[in-house]
């Protein structure tokens, strides 16, 4: 059996590139061949140098947020030529499934060529591409509705997740699943000969990880470590990422004098992300909105506390007092008192960092996460189809 991972965006360090090559790697390991499509620069499928199963393709949005008419009018034009490829491509392939990762009205090229196709069609929301439909006009979410309609299968990576999706298509037809995240990070704790001098570093900091954007809430951390510093216990933190806010947080940190306190250490590969963990006393994560949060696992798999946020799926797994603490998003002031507070209370930080590293590594295998994708494949697979090919009809 095949399948293929359409990644929407290029490759980058962000979850979601974390999570496709993961899948791909697990599916391949219990038989499956899986192949990866990522965004590109050629009208073609062209395979990735290098990459065994990466293929890249330039799929053009309808309506970008720039020179619109142009592009409006490119999208038609070379439609024809797109579908064309990408349907040679999948015939040529012999795909039994094509698994669409963050459901965009990209997607809808895929949707175009279900009826003529004998693959099975799945669309997973990962996050924002859910949780923004309600901020998105008419049009987007028109087109997001026709992606649905032509899924055999739609799924989440969280239940609150799935259920805003509901919400905003209640008359949703095709069959829902949730399937939770797994833990991305590499099986326990990395061994210490493993990590890099870091003399730049403080002995004890705290440690958040993630792209430098609004939605991320870092400029609540940064404000909660001024705060904590008003209040008598300085903090050091250590922010592993980039992003456009970078020059906007780091100003605020010097304008809360923690400028010296709080290291913005830039954008990395997720292996050397990953090395940043053993060394911190515990975990934060300032989220606004967010489906699952895949950071927050990877933290508690190195037996490290975390302090979250309130929002999205994340108490579906960090639950407050037992595998983490949990605050509401953009209180600073009760995100710097729980940051004090496991500073300070270092039982409670072990008592939190050995329940939550347990719920991570026997909960949220990757193993688990690849049976339960594997599963949907082959259950679409046996069930009648909703759109059925040519051949079938």
């Amino acid at each position: 059996m095949k399948a293929v991972l359409v990644h929407p965006y290029r490759l980058g360090t962000a979850g979601l590139t974390t999570f496709v090559l993961r899948l791909q790697e697990g599916l391949t390991a219990t038989g499956w061949q899986a192949l990866v499509l990522v965004a590109g620069d050629s009208n073609r499928v062209v395979p990735q140098e290098g990459a065994p199963g990466l293929h890249a393709i330039y799929l053009r949005r309808m309506w970008p947020e720039s020179s619109r008419l142009k592009a409006f009018a490119g999208f038609w034009a070379m439609l024809p030529l797109t579908l064309w490829h990408l349907w040679s491509f999948l015939r040529r392939e012999r795909v039994d499934v094509v698994h669409l990762h963050f459901t965009i009205p990209a997607s809808l090229y895929f949707v175009a060529l279900r009826p003529f196709s004998r693959w099975k069609l799945l669309a997973t929301f990962h996050g924002t591409d859910g949780y923004g439909l309600r901020r998105r006009g008419t049009r987007y979410r028109l087109l997001v509705r026709l992606v649905l309609a032509g899924a055999d299968l739609v799924t989440a990576v969280s239940g609150d997740l799935l259920r805003t999706v509901k919400t905003v298509y209640p008359a949703l037809r095709a069959g829902t699943r949730v399937i939770l995240n797994g833990n991305p990070a590499v099986a326990g704790p990395l061994p210490a000969a493993a990590l890099p001098p870091s003399p730049t570093l403080p002995d004890r900091f705290v440690l958040a990880v993630g792209s430098l954007i609004p939605r991320k809430g870092y400029d609540v951390l940064v404000r909660a470590a001024g705060l904590a510093q008003d209040r008598g216990h300085p903090l050091d933190v250590v922010v592993v990422g980039d992003g456009p806010e970078a020059a906007a947080l780091a100003r605020l940190a010097r304008e809360s004098g923690v400028g010296a306190r709080v290291v913005f250490a830039g954008e990395m590969s997720h292996a050397a992300a990953l090395q940043f963990y053993p060394r911190a006393s515990f975990f934060v994560h300032t989220a606004r909105e967010e489906a699952f949060g895949l950071v927050l696992l990877e933290a508690m798999s190195f037996g490290k506390a975390v302090i979250a946020t309130r929002v999205g799926g994340i108490p579906e797994f960090v639950r407050h007092g037992e595998t983490g603490l949990l605050v509401e998003p953009d209180d600073a002031d009760a995100l710097a008192e729980a940051m004090m507070r496991l500073d300070t209370d270092r039982a409670l930080c072990a008592a939190l960092a050995a329940r939550g590293q347990e719920t991570a590594l026997r909960d949220y295998s990757w193993d688990r996460v690849v049976e339960a994708y594997r599963a949907a494949y082959e259950d679409v697979l046996r069930s009648p189809s909703r759109h059925p090919s040519p051949a079938t009809r």
